[in-house]
């Protein structure tokens, strides 16, 4: 007499691969749709009335966050720059070729809006890591 316990075993790998598949196929989907969500942007544009070449850039408002820089404003120039996040407290700083930075009190940005930042001929920068 013939056993089909061989035959059994293989169903039963194929029904556990077959779930498996499934499985990870519900979750890409989810992924999918959670990054099809437009991301939370603002703009900023800068005047820059200073005689320097200046990096602005962005920092999350809480310790520990990385900077990311936007752009780049010469003398004279006002600029749109990359888009910043919106809904959340960050930091925004301009920074001169030799290091020294203007840095703005942690603020929110409105989802869409657009921000005009004046720096001023005698903004004051300042060398180190103060504390906005």
């Amino acid at each position: 007499m013939r056993t089909h316990h061989p035959t059994i075993a293989f169903l039963a790998a194929l029904l556990a691969l077959a779930a498996c598949a499934a499985r990870g196929r519900t979750q890409t989907e989810a992924a999918l749709r959670s990054n099809a969500r437009p991301a939370a942007l603002a703009r900023v544009t800068v005047e820059n009335q200073t005689g320097q070449t200046l990096s602005i850039a962005f920092r999350p408002a809480a310790r520990g966050g990385g900077e990311v820089v936007v752009g780049d404003v010469a003398p004279g120039a006002a600029e749109e720059l990359a888009p910043i996040p919106a809904g959340e407290p960050i930091v925004l700083l301009a920074r001169t070729q030799d290091g020294a930075e203007l840095r703005l009190a942690p603020r929110s940005f409105e989802l869409d809006a657009t921000w005009h930042w004046v720096i001023p001929a005698d903004a004051a920068f300042h060398s180190g890591d103060p504390s906005p």
